[in-house]
């Protein structure tokens, strides 16, 4: 009877995994045995070769590759043999012998075992900021996007040429989270029109479009198989409105989309003309048409009033609601407040709204109602003050589910602080992660709110750093270390911003060239007319 080892809890290994570490640490006899390893010893050497990057040997593995499905989270994640989740470890060298072993499966005849593959899913590959693999290095969505429409092409051009009939025969749909921006367009959308001959079929399950124009987003939106889009991120550089949305979902169906983010000021009202004033209501009926969508990301888009006709439509509750800076008055929150939504609500996003200057009463009637549900709010700027502590932790009394807090940019001294985390300490047992801002006894006295990034920085570090440090004395007195507590001046990390940066540099100042370009223009257009005029008269 097989026999576990006992190692500490988070990095048990069973008697099977150490094998298979032992194998993999063969050298060359690895790769020699391979042949004579039984179909379902592979996953256990897949996870022991990513653990230790033994690239060379997961190439060859899922070269060789003998079952139906290969996994990531079930491959990645915790399982029986190894509790260690590697799903964050989006380390280059093991993906990209994964994704180069998968080109070599299509295209190399059976060996020991038939072909038999059938789906590979990539969707658990979770981007962090810190790795954990010894090379340092990563293969960010980006990247893989990039990487596996390479593949595509390459297997296609060495089909032309390749005798065996073994890639003919072979379909494997690949699940991903795709990533499509300028850059990588072109090569994106020839594997999509190819995707009926390669036999590697990409589904993008997420879709991520920043960096391009509105006919590269709707075109390749079409080719990318719309009815497989669970989550659609159209961001940043990509001049989406209103109108424009309104086409897109008029258009293009999404039958299976749960998440939509749209870019800022995508649905902002004041650019609608005189004749479109019932366009939100019609987005908003459109919007209701996405049966499983439950979460909607719409943040920096003025909506003044006009809340309930996005929202009414919808008959699925949302969980996810992102209204930062979105300039809602108490019209909208008393709305939202007596929504179907509010009692659904998993994650909202409310910053940059005078919450308690504007309408108190709702927030607090907003937050009793999700309360059962609620585990992550933002209230970044909100104008948060020490008189408002008391409101604030009442209303906050009732959401014991939280396990995230966003507070940056509120103007709180170190003593309100102290008294949030005396009351955050003393319950809200699933709390795990808070966002505080500097507090403004930090700061110079005439200093004011919100910050401008010029004193943003400015601040005293070493007073800083006594209030955080008291902070967290208060929660390691309560027996809540394991709260982690922060500061992102400068925003929180982005995986794929940090991976795109570059390309969104150049796009914002090509946006920023261009209107500078028209503003020029504008004003030499009326500087010559003032002189016509003048020689006129």
């Amino acid at each position: 009877m097989q026999k576990e080892i006992e190692i500490k809890p988070g990095n048990m290994k069973s008697l099977r995994f150490l094998a298979a570490e032992s194998f993999i640490q063969s050298g060359p006899n690895a790769q020699e045995n391979l042949n004579c390893v039984s179909f379902n010893l592979y996953p256990l050497l897949f996870k022991a070769c990513y653990l230790h990057e033994k690239s060379d040997l997961l190439h060859d593995l899922v070269q060789m590759w003998p079952l139906p499905e290969l996994n990531l989270r079930k491959l990645l994640g915790k399982t029986v043999d190894c509790q260690t989740d590697l799903t964050s470890r989006t380390c280059r060298l093991c993906l990209t012998s994964i994704i180069t072993g998968l080109k070599d499966h299509v295209l190399s005849p059976a060996t020991t075992y038939a072909k038999n593959l059938h789906v590979v899913d990539l969707t658990a590959l979770r981007d962090v900021e810190h790795q954990t693999c010894l090379c340092r290095k990563t293969l960010g969505r980006w990247a893989r996007t990039q990487l596996l429409t390479q593949m595509c092409y390459e297997i296609m051009v060495a089909m032309q040429t390749i005798k065996s009939l073994s890639p003919f025969e072979t379909s494997i749909d690949v699940h991903m989270k795709g990533f499509v921006t300028g850059r990588n367009y072109e090569l994106v959308t020839q594997a999509f029109l190819l995707l009926r001959y390669c036999p590697l079929k990409l589904r993008f399950v997420g879709f991520r479009a920043d960096s391009l124009t509105l006919k590269q987003l709707f075109y390749v939106l079409r080719l990318a198989q719309p009815e497989c889009i669970s989550n659609l991120e159209v961001v940043h550089n990509v001049p989406l409105e209103a109108v424009h949305l309104e086409v897109l979902l008029s258009r293009v169906e999404f039958p299976k989309l749960q998440s939509l983010t749209l870019p800022a000021g995508a649905l902002d009202f004041r650019r609608l003309g005189s004749d479109e004033e019932d366009l939100l209501a019609t987005i908003g009926n459109l919007l209701a048409g996405l049966s499983s969508m439950t979460e909607l990301y719409v943040g920096f888009s003025t909506l003044t009033g006009h809340l309930r006709r996005l929202l009414s439509p919808l008959a699925t509750p949302l969980q996810c609601l992102d209204l930062a800076n979105c300039y809602l008055n108490r019209l909208d929150m008393t709305y939202l407040s007596n929504s179907l939504h509010s009692e659904a609500l998993v994650q909202l996003d409310i910053s940059g709204h005078d919450i308690f200057g504007s309408f108190s009463t709702s927030f607090h009637k907003l937050l009793t109602r999700c309360s059962a549900t609620l585990t992550s709010l933002a209230v970044e700027e909100c104008n948060i003050k020490d008189e408002d502590m008391d409101a604030f932790t009442d209303a906050l009394a009732c959401c014991q589910a939280l396990k995230e807090l966003k507070l940056l940019g509120n103007p709180l001294t170190s003593a309100a602080l102290q008294r949030l985390f005396s009351v955050l300490s003393a319950g809200f047992p699933k709390l795990n992660y808070i966002e505080v801002p500097v507090p403004r006894d930090c700061y110079c006295e005439d200093v004011t709110y919100p910050l401008d990034d010029s004193v943003l920085l400015r601040y005293n570090r070493e007073l800083f750093q006594d209030v955080r440090d008291h902070l967290k004395r208060i929660l390691d007195t309560a027996g809540r270390r394991s709260v982690e507590v922060c500061t992102p001046l400068m925003g929180a990390y982005d995986p794929d911003i940090n991976e795109t940066s570059n390309e969104l540099g150049v796009s914002m100042l090509t946006s920023f060239n261009n209107v500078v370009g028209s503003f020029i223009e504008t004003i030499s257009d009326v500087n010559n007319r003032r002189s016509q005029a003048h020689r006129d008269n």
